[in-house]
Formats: structure tokens, C-alpha cells, sequence
């Protein structure tokens, strides 16, 4: 594997976040979800996005591969919780930079919406209609990256 570029982890970062519901906004009656809640969204899942695969481990590290159908790279980290919020802190194998993102979660009703609330790149969240309520949609249960991880040549 190469040294992963910048743009390639914005890229693997951004398709983690990023979908077509991206135009929401936060209804008036959204409450936060728990700190409880935001975990059991993530843990022992896997993050099936457009460019990129991550897993979700329950210990709290994460393993992901970049590039499809063809792998290109690989990187791996942890991800926490804390209130409402969920971040990863991701380094891809090759380049010595970490990259953290965090999203943040409410709930109206029944249906989830999430906020991309920490930009790998240092840009801003978009407040007013940078709600996404499709992140459900990308998680699958179990570790559907591992295998792919280690056959890339993940560490």
C-alpha cells in the first residue's frame, strides 16, 4: 500500500458522513440521544459508505479499507462517545497524520438525525440544514471489514 493522500482520507472520511438525506434540518422537538444510545448505533457494526468500509469494534477501535471495488488503502483508530456525540480518530497506514470527524445525534419522533459536527479538514458544520436521517441505512451488524482489512495488508 502507498502513503495515503489527504485528499484520499477526506474522501474516505466525507462518504463515512455524507449521503443523499443531507439537506435536512433539526426539527424544533429534537431531543439528544444518550450517550448509551449513540454507542449501540455504532458497536459491533460496520459502516458500508460509498468509497469506504469501517468497522466498529466493541472495545472501541475501528479498521477500515478505502476504495471500491479495488482497495486502495487502509487505515485504522479508535472511536468514542461522549453525550450525544461520536468521533473517530483514524490514521491511514502510510501517513503519520491522525484525522477525527464526529457526528452528533437526535431523535424526533422516530426518526434519527445526524450532524457531521467535526470536519476531518477543520471546515465548519453546516447548522441549519446539515442534518443527514440515513446513517441507519449504512450500518450493517457484524465485522464485514476485517478480512478485507487484513488481505489489503492492514496492520
Amino acid at each position: 500500500m502507498r502513503a495515503f493522500p489527504i485528499c484520499l482520507l477526506g474522501a474516505v472520511l466525507t462518504s463515512f458522513v455524507c449521503g443523499s438525506a443531507w439537506a435536512d434540518k433539526l426539527p424544533k422537538d429534537a431531543v439528544e440521544l444518550t450517550a448509551d444510545e449513540v454507542k449501540a448505533i455504532y458497536s459491533g457494526k460496520s459502516g458500508i459508505y460509498s468509497v469506504s468500509s469501517m468497522y466498529y469494534a466493541p472495545d472501541g477501535t475501528t479498521k477500515g479499507i478505502y476504495g471500491k471495488p479495488k482497495i486502495t488503502a487502509t487505515f485504522k483508530g479508535t472511536w468514542s462517545v461522549n453525550g450525544n456525540e461520536m468521533c473517530t480518530k483514524n490514521k491511514a497506514k502510510g501517513d503519520p497524520k491522525t484525522y477525527r470527524d464526529c457526528n452528533k445525534f437526535w431523535r424526533s419522533g422516530k426518526k434519527l438525525y445526524d450532524l457531521w459536527s467535526v470536519h476531518y479538514d477543520g471546515s465548519k458544520p453546516d447548522l441549519k440544514g446539515g442534518y443527514a436521517t440515513n446513517t441507519m441505512k449504512k450500518l450493517k451488524k457484524g465485522d464485514l471489514v476485517s478480512k478485507k482489512y487484513a488481505a489489503a495488508g492492514g496492520e
